[in-house]
């Protein structure tokens, strides 16, 4: 098959699928800007990043839908869908870094706060990179398997990444629930508030994320005519609906409603 005639879908997009999760993530790209701005939570701006990816990259899906042949809009929902999550884990990474500086408890985590963000959020941006290159490829079938290869390699360090994240938060959780006098007396019982709060929406957020790069992965290790590649609702249950359930929870339980910016972590620690 030449190069003119490759289908860069195996079924027709929905346009009315589309503008849904258009407009969902459009809402939720507002949100997060008025969080960030109003808390001054700046950590989070990878994430409001990752919102606009993802509204892009519905936009993209809504324009294929009328011109599914055309390459533009394919390769605007291919990237802007496939590297969005990457940037919702950069604000993650650096949300447990900030609340174990806030709990003045360095000493539990497993790895050193001020080397966690840069340890994951370097790994994040190996993922990212890769996705971004080999999303480019996918276009035209001589360069598709290539792509496809890239792919898996980012989504493989983003897996391991971000397993090795939620281990490090789980160490943290277990070692300061053992010393509870370091704990905020009012917190001890919330369970989504407080310090508890912030590590709730860690967890449920990284097991949503963490689903949808598996999802991914075995999306781009199956074959172009598999039941994956041949059906959208398998993307839109497995990667739009949990991508905007995680800027969902997020929104709500915001962790800057608790966890206090950098400078005034800092500043409380001098005290």
């Amino acid at each position: 098959m030449a190069d003119d005639e490759f289908e860069l879908y195996n079924y027709k997009p929905s346009s009315a699928a589309a503008m849904i999760f258009l407009i969902a993530f459009g809402l939720a790209t507002i949100w997060h800007m008025w969080v960030i701005i109003r808390h001054r939570a700046w950590y989070f701006t990878p994430l409001l990043i990752g919102c606009l990816l993802e509204l892009v990259g519905y936009i993209g899906r809504f324009l294929s839908a009328s011109k599914p042949h055309s390459l533009g809009p394919y390769m605007i929902q291919s990237l802007g869908l496939l590297v969005a999550p990457a940037l919702f884990a950069a604000s993650i990474y650096m949300v447990l870094g900030r609340l174990i500086l806030f709990l003045r408890a360095p000493t539990l985590s497993p790895i050193k706060p001020s080397r966690m963000t840069k340890i994951f959020v370097a790994g994040d941006v190996i993922s990212f990179l890769a996705q971004v290159m080999g999303g480019g490829l996918l276009a035209q079938q001589k360069t598709y398997n290539t792509g496809k290869t890239i792919i898996l390699l980012g989504l493989a360090a983003q897996i391991v990444f971000f397993g090795l994240f939620v281990l490090a938060a789980v160490v943290f959780h277990v070692r300061i629930t053992k010393h509870p006098a370091l704990l905020p007396m009012e917190d001890s019982r919330k369970w989504f508030q407080g310090w508890r709060g912030v590590m709730s929406v860690l967890y449920l957020t990284s097991i949503l994320i963490f689903v949808r790069s598996i999802f991914r992965l075995v999306e781009y290790t199956s074959d172009r005519d598999g039941a994956i590649m041949s059906h959208e609702a398998y993307l839109y249950i497995f990667d739009s609906l949990l991508m905007l359930g995680a800027t969902v929870i997020i929104g709500i339980f915001h962790p800057a409603k608790y966890v206090p910016t950098k400078k005034e972590i800092m500043g409380l620690q001098d005290l």
